[in-house]
This record gives structure tokens, sequence and C-alpha cells, in this order.
């Protein structure tokens, strides 16, 4: 215990001492990043490759950027293996930083970039090890791990707001496009999904690509990925989290106490960034099964202004990315309505598909029923195409429209349609009312139980096509009604009659007709598309990702990442972790 206290005394003393040498030495830079990119190779030999491009503006107040610090994600890399430049110009220095305990220093001699004066500066870093970790979540075998954060800068001098950034990681040649999983970034304010995901052209390597105009440069943002580790050696997965080694100084007293506050700040940070790595790798697992549930394109994420006005209730459920089972079956009661088909069996659902077609369907319905007329072993194939010309005749038509605005239309809507349910005053209107409006209830996500919910306790008088759609009841009713020669029409209830003297329209208790139709989703699902998140997956590949990116440069692409005139690094189980440093 004594032992303990004279460390954390310690640390505490050195804290106290490394401030006032980093706040002063720093105390001149004020600046913005323009735009800001990184690319992360991750080479078949289990190596990162890191390629780093930031613009600067140098405010007026500033103080000329001499130098720029890196940090790096690990400690295991060589200055020899830097190659950077200025505006253009190769720098020749690269040294090490003073200030970042786990990084380099790039020297701009010359060329330092001067008060209200812009500059580019880029690096190239291959070879950095130690960087790919065990994926051990126990969702998926056999799988490696790459967490990474793009170096940042103290808010005290970065003044960004607004830069253009983008951070690519791309993943070792050879995986293919169904094995690679990403996380959702922490803190990033652009969206968790990538807006670019595709292989690139040059080596047909996987990749994936989040962009953000509103970014900073003083925040810490952490990407991660992870793929099989049969693509990497097994000797370069890391075992255990490496520790930084101790950093080297540019000599002097003042250089010497900079690189112990560097390491008392990675010791703390070092701690916590432990805790971020065991909770990315949990959102990890999440993530990587939203993500194959997203089976829109990026692009179509993009806003347009003004509402898409008439979309079927199928396509607003597209829109909505709603599950596809949900959505197969929407299809499947629009073609009951419209006495396109019959449902002969519920478990597993086969369908007798009627011939010819009616007309007025629409394309996925028609393409939907042909599915149905394959063999069980090419239906699931077809069902997906049919599912990804959807999404893409329903990408086609929001071109220029807004996508927030649209799906708020609809929701209204699906909001409309079950307060006229809700609101009715008698079964018939209720069960009418319904009806009518069956699709456009289902976009609701608690659709199942509020349905179980508002026909519980009464008679549902069944609609039109419910004899298409439910076995059981035809067997129920035994025989169809003289007056109906076809089974859409209405079905008797055993002769009995209405005070008028008419047939009395056809009733089966209400938390029958609920279970029935809840019951669609399961029988779709369960019997027709199978494992859900395999069976969107399929979709997925061809939908979202995207195609592949013609962009070419350094590396495959224009990337580039963060730089800095203050930072400090360490290595966390395979990330980079950025704290509070001085500068020049």
């Amino acid at each position: 215990m004594k032992k303990l206290k004279i460390i954390l005394l310690i640390i505490v003393l050195l804290g106290v001492f490394a401030l006032p040498a980093t706040s002063v030495s720093a105390q001149d830079y004020a600046f913005t990043l323009t735009s800001m990119e990184v690319e992360a190779y991750i080479e078949e030999d289990g190596t990162l490759s890191l390629w780093y491009l930031l613009e600067f503006q140098n405010l007026p107040s500033g103080a000329p950027i001499e130098f720029v610090d890196i940090g790096m994600p690990s400690s295991s890399y060589s200055r020899s293996a830097v190659q950077a430049e200025v505006d253009g110009v190769a720098i020749e220095k690269v040294e090490s930083s003073p200030y970042v305990p786990n990084g380099f220093a790039l020297n701009l001699e010359d060329n330092a970039i001067q008060p209200g004066q812009s500059g580019t500066v880029t690096a190239w870093i291959t070879g950095v090890e130690d960087v790919v970790t065990p994926y051990d979540n126990g969702d998926r075998e056999n799988y490696a791990n790459f967490q990474f954060s793009p170096n940042w800068f103290d808010s005290q001098y970065d003044k960004s707001s607004n830069t253009a950034y983008r951070v690519t990681i791309i993943l070792p040649p050879g995986v293919g496009s169904e094995e690679g999983v990403y996380y959702y970034p922490s803190n990033w304010p652009g969206d968790d999904t990538p807006d670019d995901i595709g292989r690139t052209a040059a080596e047909d390597r996987v990749y994936y690509s989040w962009y953000a105009a509103n970014a900073d440069a003083h925040t810490q943002y952490t990407f991660g990925v992870a793929f099989p580790n049969q693509y990497i050696p097994e000797q370069s997965v890391v075992q255990t989290i490496p520790m930084n080694d101790t950093p080297s100084s540019s000599g002097g007293s003042n250089g010497i106490l900079t690189a112990l506050s560097g390491n008392v700040c990675c010791f703390g940070f070092g701690l916590f960034f432990v805790a971020i790595f065991g909770w990315s790798i949990y959102q990890g697992t999440v993530g990587a099964k939203k993500r194959k549930m997203k089976y829109l394109p990026p692009k179509m994420k993009i806003e347009g202004h003004g509402i898409k006005r008439g979309l079927t209730a199928v396509e607003a459920a597209i829109l909505m990315e709603q599950p596809m089972d949900k959505v197969m079956t929407m299809i499947l009661f629009g073609a009951l309505k419209k006495e396109a088909a019959i449902v002969e069996q519920s478990d597993p659902l086969k369908l007798t598909v009627t011939d010819p077609l009616p007309e007025g369907l629409q394309q996925y319905e028609i393409d939907f029923l042909n599915a149905f007329k394959e063999s069980d072993a090419k239906r699931r194939t077809a069902l997906q195409k049919m599912m990804v010309d959807l999404v893409n005749s329903v990408s086609q038509k929001m071109k220029g429209f807004s996508r927030k605005e649209t799906i708020a239309y609809y929701e209204d809507i699906m909001r409309r349609a079950w307060k006229m349910v809700e609101e009715s005053q008698t079964p018939e209107v209720k069960s009418e009312n319904y009806d009518q409006t069956l699709e456009w209830t289902m976009l609701d996500d608690d659709y199942a139980e509020r349905t179980r919910q508002t026909f519980s306790g009464g008679p549902v008088f069944v609609p039109m096509w419910w004899p298409r759609y439910s076995p059981t009841y035809r067997r129920n009713i035994g025989r169809m009604s003289p007056a109906t020669p076809s089974i859409g029409g209405n079905v008797s209830t055993g002769g009995r009659s209405s005070s008028s003297g008419s047939p009395s329209l056809p009733h089966i208790p209400g938390s029958d007709f609920a279970a029935g139709v809840v019951n669609g989703v399961t029988g779709m699902s369960a019997g027709v598309v199978g494992n859900l998140t395999s069976f969107t997956n399929g979709i997925t590949t061809r939908t979202n990702p995207i195609p592949v990116s013609s962009k070419s440069g350094s590396g495959g692409f224009r990337g580039g990442g963060s730089s800095g005139g203050c930072a400090c690094a360490c290595a966390c189980a395979g990330c980079a972790c950025a704290c509070a440093g001085g500068g020049r």
C-alpha cells in the first residue's frame, strides 16, 4: 500500500512539473484544419501502412507552424520508413517528437506555415507492427481485430469546427466482400455506416470509408474493422496489448521533462482506453449485425429537398429499412388482396399463383409471385433479386428528395391509419378500416403488439381476401358461399342470417385474426427467408456497399489523416490514443 502511494505521489508531481512546460511552449499556436484525411492499410504481412494528409490554415494570431508531430498506434515502427511533404516539397528531417511519446516530428524548416497562411502536410508511413489483435466476441471464430484513432490536437490550439474529414480502412488482400466487418465509429459526427464501401481498383481490396463535413481536429474519433485472420500471418496478431517503448527525447532538460509528462498522460489514459477497446469490441458485434440489416445504398441517404409522394406502403417500408421478412409479408398481403395467389400451406409458405396474373400488380409483386414458381433451392435467390431490384427502384425514385422529410411524411400516414382503426366505433367499421390500411399499419415498429391489443376481446369481420390467406379458415368453413364463385368472395357462416334476411358477414375471434396477421411475418422468415441476417446480407452486398471506387493515388486512394502541432499518442489495444500535449 505504501509503495502504491509513493507511485501515485510521483505521478502527481510529474504532472504538476510537466504542465507549465507544456502550456508555455505552445501557447502561441492557433490554427484550423480545413481538410483532414487518413488511410489505414492492413497489409498481407499484418503490418500497417498509414497515409496522412491535412490542410492547415494558420490563424493570423498563431505562431509559425515549424513542426508537425504525429502519434503512432504502435511503438513498433521506424522513422526511416516515414516519407513526408509540405506543399509538395519533401520534408528531409523526421525527428523524435519531444511531445508525442510514441510518435515522430516533421521538421518543416524553411517551409514552416506562417501566420495567416495555409499549408498541406502529407505523410506516408509503412511497416507499423503490433496493431492487430484477436477478435474474441465468439460470434466470429478465427477473426482478427483492428481499432484505430487518427491523431488529434489540443482544443487550446486547434480551432476547427467544420473540417472536411475522411477516414478509410483498407483490409488485407484476399478478404472477400462479405467477410469484412466494420464497427460504428465513436464520437463521429457523420453517419455510423460508411458512405463508401467497395474494392480498390488497383489491388481489388475491400475498403470502408467514412466522411463528415462538420468534424474537427481536436476530438478523438475511433474506427475499427475485423476480418478473417487467415489473410495475415498468425504471428502478426498480437495476443496481448503492446506497451509503449520509452520515448526518445530531442535532448535537453525540457525535452526529458516533456517526455515524462507524456508517459504520465498515457499511463492514465491507457487504462481508460482498455475499457474503450472492450466496449468497441462489444459494439462491433452488434454493429456488424446491424450493418447487415442496412440495405440502402449510402448515396440514398444524402439528403435532397422536399417530400417524395406517391410511394406505396411497401416502398415506404424499404425507405425506412424495415426488416425484409416484414416487407415481403406486406407484398404477400397486397398480392392476395388483388387475387393474384392463394396460400396453400402456411409453414413453410407455399403459394398457388393465379394464371394469368390479374392486372394492376406492382413489378415487385410480379417478381415475388414468380419467385414462388421456382423450386425451393432457387426461390431464395429469386426473392433476394426481387428485393435488390425493389431497393434500387426506390433509390431511383428518391433522387433529389429528402429521405428524412419523406420518412416523416409516411410515418404520419401510418399514425393516421392506426388512429382511424383504433377510433372505429363498431367491429364492422374497425375491420373494414384495418383491411384498407393494413400495409400502412405494418410500418409501425410495434405493429404486432398493437394489432393484438386492437383486436383482442371482440370479433373481426374477415376481409374478402382472408380465405385466400388462411388454409385453416378455408377448411373450417367447409364450403364456399353459393353466391360467391371465387375464393376471394364472402364466405357464409353456417347459414346464420342478419335481421334483414341477407347472409351475415363472416367473422372470427379477434385474437385468431391478430395471430394470423402477425404470424405471417414469422412464417415468412422461418419458411422462406430462413436466417434473416444472412438473407438481408445477400441483398446488402449488392445494394450497400456501392460499386467499386475508381479513386486512385498514393496507396490506391487520395487520402490522408491528421498531423499535429501538439499531440501525444500511446498504443492501446491496437489503436492510436492521443492525449493532451505541447507544441513548439
